[in-house]
């Protein structure tokens, strides 16, 4: 017999974890493609630069079959960097007070 205070499992549902996507990458992915596709059409006036989303759209479908959130990873870790003004000043400008 199951015990009453047993708590109640529900199953998890991976499709309701994941990220919208289109085309299989995530939107602010897809957003980025497109600006930079975008940008780089304007600067060249070049309608072949348009094929460009097919390469960067490939490169992130890849990186999302090897794992769903590597784009939500790779932005945290981004913006969790440490400074590099200590290099450029000499001095970690972010610490107050350590000069080290």
């Amino acid at each position: 017999m199951i015990p009453d205070d047993a708590p109640d499992l529900v199953p998890l549902v991976k499709a309701l974890t994941r990220a919208p996507t289109l085309f299989g990458v995530p939107y602010m992915f897809a957003m980025f493609n497109i600006v930079v596709t975008a940008c780089t059409f304007l600067a060249t006036k070049n309608l072949l630069t348009l094929l460009l989303v097919l390469p960067i759209h490939s490169l992130g479908y890849f990186l999302t079959l090897l794992d769903d959130q590597i784009f939500t990873i790779l932005r945290v870790k981004m913006s969790k960097a440490p400074p590099q003004s200590k290099a450029v000043w000499g001095i970690r400008s972010y610490a107050a007070g350590d000069r080290s």
